[in-house]
């Protein structure tokens, strides 16, 4: 992933309590690593995603997620999660990419995630909020 196309990129160390019994980052982890990457890159970019569910107005729940492992991730490695974004159709398309924090040569993980937009009150859909395609334009310029 060039850094031309990051979106956000977050840098975190792994914890303890992320590894399995081998030793490496458990699998569902990983996840945990992209959601975190794109509350900061939300933030980042101007949207609180706390204030947003606590007006109710609209969230994005995933349609769909995938996940690639290359390499191990261990305890203590401090990694980068860099986020390409963009829409399509009524989708926010979130590809992430774990690379070493210290070179970024070599990826660790990839992988992808969906999110559809709904109105809170109802969980009907609805079209991606203004303030995300701020964000998204701010972020290509």
């Amino acid at each position: 992933m060039s850094d031309q196309n990051v979106w956000h990129s977050h840098r975190v160390r792994v914890r303890f309590q992320d590894v399995d019994a081998a030793g490496i980052v458990f699998f569902a982890r990983v996840f945990d690593l992209f959601h975190d990457a794109y509350v900061e890159a939300l933030r980042a970019h101007g949207i609180d995603l706390a204030r947003v569910l606590d007006a109710r107005t609209w969230a994005a729940p995933l349609t769909a997620c995938d996940a690639k492992f290359r390499r191990p991730m261990r305890f203590g490695d401090e990694l980068r999660v860099d986020i390409r974004a963009e829409l399509v159709g009524r989708d926010l398309v979130l590809r992430y990419s774990v690379r070493a924090a210290s070179d970024g040569a070599s990826e660790h993980a990839s992988g992808t995630t969906t999110h559809a937009f709904v109105d809170r009150a109802t969980f009907a859909r609805i079209e991606p909020p203004e303030e995300l395609r701020v964000a998204l334009r701010s972020a290509a310029e």
